[in-house]
Formats: C-alpha cells, structure tokens, sequence
C-alpha cells in the first residue's frame, strides 16, 4: 500500500504507527539544479510492506521530523545516502546516525562496487523497477502516477535489502568494517566549515606560491558564502578557473579587473569590489603547502604498490578503489620516503589500515634498505 502524507495530523499517526519498527527505510526526492542548496520535495519512507510518502512541502511544524528520526532507536536504511543526508539536515535540521547504506554493504560483498539500486535489487531480490522518473519534477503538485510509484518503489525494498546484506556482511566478517566505514561516512556528511577547505578541490593548486594559495584560498571562501546566500551554483558566482586565475593576477583595482580577458564585465560590475577584497584580505590561517605531482621514482614506487593491491583486493572480492584509492597510495608513497610512520591516518578509515598493514610495512623495508 502506497500513503500520501500532505498533513501534520497524518504525519503525526504515520510516526506514532512506525514508531515501534527497528527497520525503516529512507529516501528523498529533491532538485538541485540552479540552487546552491538542494531542494527537498518529498521523503519516503517503508517498513517493507508499506510506503509512506511524505509531502514536505505541506508540513510547518518542521521538530516532528527530529521527534521521530533522531529519538528513535531505529535503524534507517538509504542507498547511497551522502545526497540524503545533506537535503535531511538543509531542509528539516536533521543528523541522523543510526543508518544502513546499502550501497556501502555492497561494496564489501562480490555484488559491485558503487551499485545503483536498481541493479542491487535487481541482483538480490530479482525485481526489476522504473528508471523513468529519475528527472522528473519532483516539486511539482500533484504527483502523477508514475511519480508515485517510483517514488514507492524506491524505498520500498530498502528493509528487505537491510537483512539480506546484513546476513552477508555476517558470514563473510566483515560487518565490523562496515561499520566503521558508516561512522566515517557519516561524521564526513556532517563536518561543519567545509567551506573553509573548498579551496583544495579547485585542480592545480600545487603551482601555486604561498601568496597565491592564500589568495584561492580567500576568494574560495568568499564564492561559498556568495553562493549559499544567493543560494544559486558556484559556478554561476564565479568559476574555479577565474579565481585560480584571480589567485595569480593579483589585481588591485576595477582597472587591472577590467584588463583580465578571463573576467566577463556582469561579474566585475556585480562583485568586482568584493573580489578585490577578498584578494588583498590576509589569511587568518597559515596553510598547508599542497601536494606536488609524485616524480619518477615515486611514480614508480606508485605503481607497484597499486599492482599488489589490485591483486589483494580481487583476492578478498573486492574493488582496489574502495580499498585504497590513488590519493591514499601517493600518501603512502610519500610517507615511505620520509621518517613518518602513522599509516593508519592515511585511510578514509582504519580497516583499510588493517588490510594493508604488511604490504605497506614490507615496502617500507625494503625502503629503507635500498636508501
């Protein structure tokens, strides 16, 4: 049976029905397309049997969300749920911790890595689901049919997911891990003053003089809060490579601004002044020196460790990327090569740690023994 819930009264029966169920699960529906922040138009969620679709949109009193899902002692289950839990905490306030990704668990198992749901569905309870209202407007009022089955279906195997992949995590011992990547994943989703570090997204930053980094790194700051308060893309403030370019030109005044063939005359006229502030602006902080590009003996070093570690992830069923991805191999590149040794550090978690523990300890051996 598929619900709307477009009323705080059925809102409120929908919780106090839900909440003695240890298995809910969780989805969203949002668009974000000329807004910086995401846009949250519907919240599903199931108990396996029942999908209840929530309207958002016709909800004020915005603490009966929190009641339910940060006093409960439910386990949420979401696919892929970084996007979810950013729309959850931007439009309702909410911190969830006590969550399930079913990708995740996939990503430990043989299924494949970074599944979408449908296929993972479609691989562990052979159901095949609509993919035709993936684009569809969702803030749009009312639903079609189509919409509202999609929107069902998409949440709706979420708890049977749940069982199936904790019995698999189980027998293969790697529950534990996946744990820990859970809480990693989730204190990522909910670090404060991300937009402090924008500046270390934007490529090429290691050409950059100590001068030039802290000019990025200032006008990074001031596009994220342009941004969020205008609440429209970064990219539709300013681009990364105008303020890369911003970062070098150093430019003092309107004038020397106007002189730059990479500034359109609309953002000059429209942020301009704030540019130049930002450019002159000292840097509170003194910033880390970024990474160089590994050089040849190091690239060579790169590659073998990446070689045995393709080799140990098919060995344990698993993708080498999820293991170890190429920003923690050149880590460990570089920290062989220096008197370094907190490895653990390195990983997005410490299970990685675990695996990897021989394999980076005979590299630096044989290191050390060579030099």
């Amino acid at each position: 049976m598929i619900v709307w819930v477009d009323s705080e009264s059925s809102l409120l029966e929908t919780f106090d029905k839900l909440i003695e169920t240890s298995v809910i699960g969780l989805d969203t529906e949002f668009i974000r397309t000329n807004t910086f922040f995401p846009k949250l138009a519907l919240l599903q969620i199931s108990d396996g049997n029942d999908a209840w679709l929530i309207d958002v949109l016709s909800i004020n009193d915005l603490s009966v969300f929190s009641r339910f899902f940060e006093s409960s002692e439910t386990k949420f289950v979401l696919h892929s749920c970084a996007e979810d839990l950013e729309v959850l905490k931007h439009s309702l306030g909410l911190k969830l911790d006590n969550i399930f990704d079913t990708q995740v668990a996939a990503n430990f198992l043989d299924i494949g890595y970074c599944i979408g749901y449908g296929n993972l569905v479609q691989t562990l309870l052979n159901i095949s689901l609509e993919k035709s209202m993936t684009r569809s407007d969702w803030m749009k009022r009312p639903l079609s049919a189509g919409q509202t089955r999609y929107a069902a279906q998409d949440v709706i195997h979420l708890p049977k997911l749940y069982y199936i992949l904790t019995k698999l995590l189980l027998k293969s011992e790697r529950l534990y891990f996946f744990e820990e990547e859970m809480r990693y994943l989730i204190k990522l989703s909910y670090q404060e003053n991300q937009k402090l570090k924008y500046y270390q997204k934007v490529k090429g930053i290691w050409k950059l003089s100590s001068l030039e980094l802290d000019r990025l790194c200032n006008l990074c700051l001031w596009r994220e809060t342009q941004a969020e308060i205008s609440d429209i893309p970064r990219a539709r403030v300013i681009d990364d490579k105008v303020l890369f370019m911003l970062s070098i030109k150093n430019p003092k005044s309107i004038d020397d601004l106007s002189n730059l063939d990479f500034m359109q005359g609309n953002k000059i006229k429209k942020y301009g002044f704030a540019i130049l502030d930002a450019v002159k602006k000292d840097q509170a902080v003194k910033l880390d020196p970024p990474n160089k590009p590994l050089k040849s003996g190091q690239r060579k070093l790169f590659k073998s460790i990446k070689t045995e570690i393709m080799s140990l992830a098919a060995s344990i069923n698993m993708s080498p990327s999820f293991l170890c991805n190429k920003k923690e191999i050149e880590t460990i590149v570089r920290k062989i090569e220096s008197s370094d040794n907190e490895y653990e550090k390195i990983f997005r978690a410490s299970w990685r740690y675990t695996l990897l523990k021989d394999l980076i300890e005979r590299y630096k051996l044989n290191y050390q023994a060579n030099h």
